[in-house]
This record gives C-alpha cells, structure tokens and sequence, in this order.
C-alpha cells in the first residue's frame, strides 16, 4: 500500500499480479459532513462485523498534513476500542488535494484488502462537500451521515449529494431537533427518484453509546441482499473499473510528458505564462503535446 501510495513501480507491479483478487468484498462507504460522527460510527459498524466473525478492512480517508503532506491519523485515534483486533487491517490515507473525498489510491487499496481475503472494506471519506461524490463510484453501499442541526439538506440536494446514499443514518440523535431532520429527510427522499426500486432507510443512532446500530447493521445487510439479488454488483464493480482505469491513465500521461520534457520543473513557467497572459492555458497545453512528440 505505501509503495502504491508513493506511486512507486514496485506498486504497479503488486497491482498486476493482484488482478483477479477482485469482486469479493462488500465495499461499505461512510460518508456525511465533518463533525458527523463517521468514525465513532466506522468503529461500531467493524466491531459488529469482527463479532460475527468476519476480516474487516477499514480504508480511513484523512486531510493531507500541510506540513508532511500525509494523513492527520486522527481517525485511528477514535478507532482504539477495535485496534488491533487480529481479523481487523486500518490504513490510514491522505487526500494529497485529490478530489471527491477519497484519496486517488483508495481503488488499489480496496483491491489488496479484497487479496488480503477481508469480507468487508470500510472505506471513510475525509467529508462530504458539493463535488465529493467519488465514494459512490468505489462503494456498494453508501451510508449518508448527518446529525441535528444543520440546515444543509436541500442545498446538498441541488448538488447531487443526497442521491449518493442507499442508507441515511441521523447520528448523535440524542440531541435536540432530531426528529425534524428526519422529516426534512423523509421529504427530500421523497422528491427524489427511486433507484433500482431501493426506498432508502433512515435509521437514527447515537454511535458513541452503540445506540441504533443494530438497526443499521440490517440495514446494511438488506441492502447487500438487494443489490446481489437484483445483479447490481457487476455495474458498480464496472462504475469502479472506469474510474480506476481513467485514474490510472492520467497518471501515466503525466508521467510521460515529464520524463520527455521535465514537465513538472516546468510547471511553475507554465502557471506563470498564463496568469501573465503570454499564452491560454489551451495553447499551452498545445505545445506541450508538440513537444513531447504526442501531437505532430
């Protein structure tokens, strides 16, 4: 994973022969706004995996470090109460400014815990803004996190975001105001169109006293069941596959163009030419095809 990470060849080459550890994990994203509670949620939701006596793998998105340009691990810190469990795997990652919410190695990552043999893959994004949908792209089953007090729904609906989750969990709701946001959910829910016949739940908890969780672990299962009975998997698993092949392209058209022409001492001239004006970014980019011998 580090060697993936660092984009190292050496990871290129464990991802070759990884190729058909594939398609074996139920892919779970936890997702929602900071502050929502996903980790203390992640934690719960593992524990009652690790119970049943299954491998849990945990992918634990973080915000890059300015200054190490790696993950803040504050995630791990929450998790104490299953660290270290012998059927458990964490990996802590960083967004390195990667967009969507995920990190750009989170594709491999949920490849090699597929080959490590985890019969699940928890995968927590870093949060939840208007373009962070790409969790929806890796996961099977997407739990949308919020808790009371935030008036953010109907926004987040004209963004696109609430259609990404197949369950709704309000956490924290032992606190004031948490059957309003129920109702603003079963509203917004309901203006949306049903995808594939799945009436998205909404199942209220209080993660750090296990409250709910049961009902959400159901949940989770029911929506595995559906999606498994009705062949969804293999179009999620072909959503996942184009992300990661398109990923995978772009990286290696940088990596070309810099070993032909030194792209990325360049870059810096490049951004200066067109906040100058000397050149658009379109003409640029022109010239840089020529150069490195792409386009004639």
């Amino acid at each position: 994973m580090s060697m993936v990470e660092s984009a190292a060849r050496e990871g290129e080459e464990c991802l070759r022969r990884l190729r058909n550890a594939t398609g074996r994990s139920h892919i779970i994203g936890i997702t929602g706004w900071p502050g929502v509670g996903k980790s203390t949620l992640v934690s719960r939701i593992a524990g009652r995996f690790l119970d049943n006596n299954q491998q849990v793998g945990i992918i634990a998105i973080d915000p890059t470090s300015p200054l190490s340009g790696g993950s803040f691990l504050g995630d791990r810190e929450r998790m104490k109460g299953i660290d270290g469990h012998e059927r458990l795997f964490i990996r802590s990652m960083a967004t390195r400014g990667y967009p969507g919410g995920i990190g750009a190695s989170t594709d491999a990552f949920i490849r090699i815990m597929e080959a490590m043999g985890k019969d699940v893959v928890i995968v927590e994004t870093v949060g939840v803004g208007q373009d962070q949908v790409s969790v929806s792209h890796v996961a099977d089953t997407v739990v949308m996190t919020v808790i009371p007090g935030m008036g953010d729904y109907l926004q987040a609906l004209k963004a696109g975001i609430m259609e990404l989750g197949d369950i709704f969990v309000v956490n924290k709701a032992d606190r004031k105001g948490v059957e309003e946001v129920v109702i603003d959910l079963r509203m917004i829910l309901g203006m949306m169109e049903r995808r594939n016949d799945w009436v998205p739940p909404i199942v209220k908890t209080v993660a750090v006293k296990d409250d709910g969780i049961a009902e959400l672990m159901s949940e989770i299962v029911r929506h595995r069941a559906h999606i498994t009975n009705r062949g969804l998997i293999s179009g999620k698993r072909m959503a996942a596959a184009r992300l990661e092949i398109l990923e995978t392209l772009k990286a290696e058209f940088i990596h070309l163009i810099d070993e032909r022409i030194g792209f990325q001492e360049r870059l810096d001239s490049y951004a200066r030419q067109v906040l100058d004006g000397t050149i658009d970014r379109y003409t640029l980019v022109e010239k840089v095809f020529k150069e490195t011998g792409i386009v004639q």
